[in-house]
């Protein structure tokens, strides 16, 4: 991970977001916007990426959270790099997600895809989206000012990520019309499945480590 030049990188990523936004909304304006068709596709196939990106890195956060990693600091280091990076892809793809809103078949407007529960149409399930990209960015944003944090506040905050995964998973399973096909329902299945499976083997892991704690003697 490029710890240097973080503010500089969201930057990048927020100019190169708006510019998309920006290109979308006068091509919808003159009659240039994609195919209606063409947008719903390319709506869902970044909505199943982003939600992909962030199975991956709930993954990875819960694995680096194991006391596995005792005297392995540079590995971890590498894999907390590739934590930080799908993360940031989740992000990327999920802004773009709700950005081809504005032409779709049924047009967005600006103010109803970035206020929460103001959409034209199943505006809970597309008000869950809004709010779960606003508190991913959130972590996102605290993850660069974690040093400045005490670490209790921070690993609070960050379990904050499970929620906004199970919220992701609702917007997908409930408001994704792609839910409806066997193979991406079970997809959201089994990525439910792994992700409860980790957190049981991470608990287990600490709790067993503590309890070896508690039973050696204190000389």
């Amino acid at each position: 991970m490029n710890k240097k030049y973080p503010v500089f990188q969201r930057t990048a990523g927020l100019a190169i977001l708006l510019l998309i936004g920006l290109i979308t909304d006068l091509g919808q304006r003159n009659g240039l916007a994609p195919d209606p068709v063409q947008s719903s596709t390319m709506i869902r196939v970044l909505g199943i990426l982003a939600f992909l990106l962030l199975f991956l890195g709930i993954c990875v956060g819960i694995v680096l959270g194991m006391p596995v990693w005792r005297g392995k600091k540079a590995s971890r280091d590498r894999w907390i790099s590739v934590h930080f990076y799908l993360n940031s892809g989740c992000i990327f793809l999920a802004a773009l997600h709700p950005m081809l809103l504005i032409a779709d078949t049924l047009p967005f407007t600006w103010l109803q895809i970035l206020v929460p529960f103001t959409a034209p149409h199943e505006p809970f399930l597309y008000g869950l989206g809004t709010l779960t990209f606003y508190g991913f960015l959130f972590l996102l944003i605290t993850a660069d000012v974690r040093r400045l944090m005490p670490a209790k506040v921070w690993h609070s905050i960050h379990l904050l990520s499970y929620l906004l995964f199970l919220a992701a998973l609702t917007h997908g399973i409930l408001g994704g019309s792609d839910a409806r096909n066997p193979l991406i329902f079970m997809m959201y299945v089994s990525t439910f499945l792994i992700v409860l499976i980790l957190m049981i083997i991470q608990v287990g892991m600490i709790g067993s480590l503590r309890k070896k704690a508690r039973k050696q003697p204190i000389s």
